[in-house]
This record gives structure tokens, sequence and C-alpha cells, in this order.
């Protein structure tokens, strides 16, 4: 059984595998899905930063001054798969 996390934005519970993994590095919030980088992470849907950021989720999870790394935004602006 593979275990379920809670996105940050949508605040829905779903797989683990089915999500992006951030961790905070320095002042940067990188994709640390593979390699699975240390540090606290948090998980989020492809699709729901925009509902994160309105939150003000990800301040929450990784401080203030954190910044997402460009290539992060990209993918997580993306539209979401079929299902979610």
């Amino acid at each position: 059984m593979e275990p379920e996390r809670t996105c940050i934005g949508c605040r829905n519970r779903d797989l683990q595998s089915r999500m992006v993994r951030m961790v905070r590095i320095g002042d940067e919030i990188v994709d640390a899905t593979r390699p699975r980088l240390p540090g606290r992470g948090a998980y989020l849907h492809v699709g729901c930063l925009r509902l994160a950021e309105k939150r003000q989720a990800l301040r929450r999870a990784f401080g203030p001054g954190a910044l997402l790394a460009d290539s992060l935004r990209i993918r997580l602006s993306q539209k979401p798969p079929v299902g979610i």
C-alpha cells in the first residue's frame, strides 16, 4: 500500500506518487521528488500552484522569503492530469 500525502494547495489527500515533493534549499524551493532530497518536504498536485499561492501555503510550509525555482513553477503550472 502506497503512502498518502496532503496537497498544501487543495488540502486533498492523494497517493504520494501523484504529487510533487518540494523542499527549501537556501532561499529557493526546489523539486525534491527525484532524486529525493533531504529536508522538510511539502507535497503539491500539479495544477494546484495558484491555489497554494492564494492560500499562502508555500509561506507557511517553507517560511518567509522562499521563492519557487523557475523550473518547478513551470512544472506545477501545467494542467493537472485527468482524474485529479
